[in-house]
């Protein structure tokens, strides 16, 4: 089977990081897989595709019209045509589902939250299979947007991270190193996590020198989060280093992992963090809610983000021991739940299920 994965983009995020062990299950069922990237962006997942030996191509060197994209993309599946098209991200899905739409090829969709665009929604049913990233995004693919059960599939996109040195747990006495990673933008609310530790500060001024965030990521919200730290002068307890391409060494070095998302869908990042140990903060979103619940590994920022966050930190800070609690709790759901072998064990039962999509015709 020939498969054409399409994705928006080849910036820095969980899908774009995933494309590599994707392939790799793909490849292990047989098949021959082309990767396409709508747009380039910051290109940090290209170095991991790289690494990975596997080859792409860029429809354009910027972001274009949906137009321009169907149209550059029909004239690359009409000369080399796949059996299935499968997509990842929003734009992609559009411009996979009206190509494979035209030129009579079925088409399987990623779904990677619990939200959806108008354009989504109304081209979802063009799509033969959606594949959700987390059990919280395939009900709402059955429930909320009323997908039938046998279009769904669930294929968590996350697999458990390996450490050989795990976080050292907060003494109580160092600086707390909190961190979160994702891309800068408006869906992440990292405007209120800045605004979180400004609250802290006013609140705790005994605090400042106690507390220090990273924000690893980049996207269109960088100017405005550094506008937002120099207004309330958090330049010595905020920073934003920018993306990497290798996140373990910031969570080795942090003592609490933050997410404040408005919505998720697996959310990698986090449950990154959980693997390695870091107790988190998060908002009851996706896959985020039931991981935290199940575990015990961390906290949810439930109502106002602003004085839950602040709140729930300065309440941690005067308890060291629970923070290493939650984290070991954490590690352990990781570690039974999202082992490699689940993993592929996932993406198989998915492959199998494009088979008799494709061999259906």
């Amino acid at each position: 089977m020939k498969i054409h994965y399409l994705i928006t983009s080849l910036e820095s995020g969980g899908a774009e990081a995933a494309v590599p062990r994707i392939v790799a299950v793909m490849r292990k069922a047989g098949h021959e897989v082309e990767v396409t990237a709508c747009e380039p962006r910051d290109m940090t997942a290209a170095r991991l595709l790289d690494e990975a030996g596997i080859p792409y191509r860029l429809l354009f060197d910027r972001r274009r019209s949906k137009t321009a994209t169907i149209r550059a993309f029909t004239r690359l599946i009409r000369h080399a045509r796949p059996d299935v098209i499968w997509t990842s991200l929003s734009a992609a899905g559009l411009v996979g589902m009206v190509t494979g739409a035209m030129l009579g090829i079925p088409v399987v969709g990623w779904k990677h939250s619990a939200s959806i665009r108008l354009h989504t929604r109304l081209t979802r049913r063009l799509s033969r299979l959606w594949v959700a990233d987390s059990p919280s995004v395939a009900d709402f693919l059955t429930g909320k947007l009323g997908m039938a059960d046998d279009k769904v599939m669930t294929w968590p996109l996350f697999e458990q991270l390996t450490f050989e040195q795990p976080p050292e747990p907060w003494d109580g006495r160092e600086v707390l190193r909190i961190g979160s990673i994702g891309r800068l933008h408006p869906v992440k609310n990292y405007d209120l996590l800045v605004e979180a530790m400004a609250r802290l500060r006013q609140s705790r001024p005994d605090l400042s020198k106690r507390v220090h965030l990273t924000i690893v990521g980049d996207g269109p919200e960088r100017t405005r989060l550094e506008g937002l730290v120099a207004r309330h002068d958090l330049r010595p307890m905020v920073d934003l280093p920018g993306a990497a391409s290798d996140v373990r060494p910031w969570l080795q070095s942090w003592h609490l992992y933050v997410q404040p998302s408005r919505y998720e869908g697996m959310c990698l990042a986090a449950h990154e963090a959980m693997s390695a140990g870091l107790p988190v903060l998060v908002t009851p979103v996706g896959e985020l809610r039931e991981s935290v619940c199940a575990s015990g590994g961390g906290l949810l920022l439930e109502g106002n983000v602003v004085p839950s966050c602040a709140a729930a930190i300065e309440a941690l800070m005067a308890q060291p021991e629970r923070l290493a609690s939650m984290g070991e709790a954490g590690k352990r759901y990781i570690g039974r739940t999202y082992g490699k072998a689940a993993f592929e064990q996932a993406g198989l039962a998915v492959i199998r299920r494009v088979e008799e999509i494709v061999a259906a015709g």
